[in-house]
Parts: structure tokens; C-alpha cells; sequence
């Protein structure tokens, strides 16, 4: 079905028509999760149309539901009259996009100063780990280090429960030194993702 954003509204149309040639009294609309809906009408006559509707909030992940109709038709002439009944599924999947940023310095975490310690002209090496925590694919994903620029990735696209590695490399300053990396990504509907980190070291 749709991708629709987790907490955005959903409107449900249940459309109902008279494909026979009698009237049809008694029209009852129900929805095997929101229980019996409103109609204008509970009556049509031959081939009469009319819409119910409801308005709800999308969750997350896969949902369906399957909305039924039902009505009483009456040949007249001494014949008995018949239900009539109908029933159609339908179905959204309610996107959950995030995205999760771990930034390593010589393959140490280093969240907070002074960071690990580096000779002062030594190479330095961060390791970028990218995730997608989300339920959804993710597209146009990059890192960007606020000291050393655009980092270079493996990929631009990373499935839901996907990772990957990017890197950059550097010589290592004297004093203390602290870089923030933001990594980004665009769902198929909702907006951009992010997720920043900062590392430390003391040259």
C-alpha cells in the first residue's frame, strides 16, 4: 500500500454501490479494526453510489484492514428478500525513518574531552558508523565532519536495519582538538533524517 508518515493522518473511504436492479435497505459499513462506520445513507436504490469515510493517525510498520458492507435487498413480487454483502481490504505501511551516527577516533569512542591522547603529527583515522534504525529505505545518505568536510561513503543507499562504515584520515594537531559529524538521509515520504556526533583527541 502508501507510505504514509508515522502520526499523519489517514483517511479511509468505504464506497459504497447498488450494483443490482433493487432497492437495497439496511446498508451497514464496518471495518474489521474501527468497528461499524458512518454512512450519509443506509439506503440505495439501483445502481447508487455513496461514500463514508473516517479519518485516523498512521502507525508504524505494515497495517491492513478490511472494510465490509452489508444491505437487504427486496425483489418484491412474493419473493424473499436476500442479504447482500461485500467486503474489500486495504492496506498502508507506516514509515518510521531514522538514522544513527557512531564517530570513532583511532577506533576509540571518544565523546567527551580530552579524548584519547595522539603524538602530535601522527596519523589519525575516524571511522564513521552509519545505521538506519528506521523501517523504511533510506537514499541520499552522507556524513559531513564540521573540521574535515564530506566523508567518504560506501554507499548512498541503506536498507532498514542496514549499517556501513565511512572514513576520513588526518594528521594530528597539538592541543585539544574536537570534530562534530552529522549524517543525513532521505526516506521515500517524510522528511530528511539526521543524526550528529562528536569525538575528541589531545594532541
Amino acid at each position: 500500500g502508501p507510505y504514509i508518515p508515522v502520526g499523519e493522518a489517514v483517511t479511509w473511504t468505504y464506497v459504497v454501490k447498488n450494483t443490482g436492479n433493487v432497492v437495497v435497505t439496511s446498508i451497514v459499513v464496518s471495518d474489521s479494526d474501527l468497528g461499524q462506520i458512518t454512512c450519509p445513507r443506509d439506503t440505495l436504490d439501483e445502481l447508487e453510489s455513496m461514500e463514508c469515510e473516517v479519518i485516523g493517525s498512521a502507525v508504524a510498520g505494515q497495517y491492513s484492514n478490511t472494510g465490509t458492507v452489508t444491505g437487504t435487498a427486496d425483489p418484491g413480487g412474493g419473493l424473499p428478500a436476500v442479504q447482500v454483502t461485500d467486503s474489500d481490504p486495504s492496506h498502508y505501511f507506516g514509515s518510521d525513518p531514522a538514522i544513527e551516527l557512531a564517530k570513532l577516533t583511532n577506533g576509540q569512542d571518544a565523546d567527551t574531552e580530552p579524548g584519547i591522547y595522539i603524538l602530535a603529527g601522527e596519523a589519525v583515522t575516524w571511522t564513521y558508523r552509519v545505521t538506519n534504525t528506521g523501517n523504511v529505505k533510506l537514499s541520499a545518505v552522507s556524513v559531513n565532519d564540521d573540521q574535515v568536510g564530506v566523508v567518504y561513503c560506501p554507499y548512498s543507499v541503506l536498507n532498514a536495519g542496514a549499517s556501513m562504515s565511512c572514513t576520513a584520515t588526518g594528521t594530528a594537531v597539538a592541543g585539544q582538538y574536537a570534530n562534530l559529524a552529522t549524517a543525513t538521509g532521505t526516506p521515500l515520504v517524510g522528511l530528511l533524517v539526521d543524526a550528529s556526533d562528536a569525538d575528541y583527541y589531545f594532541g
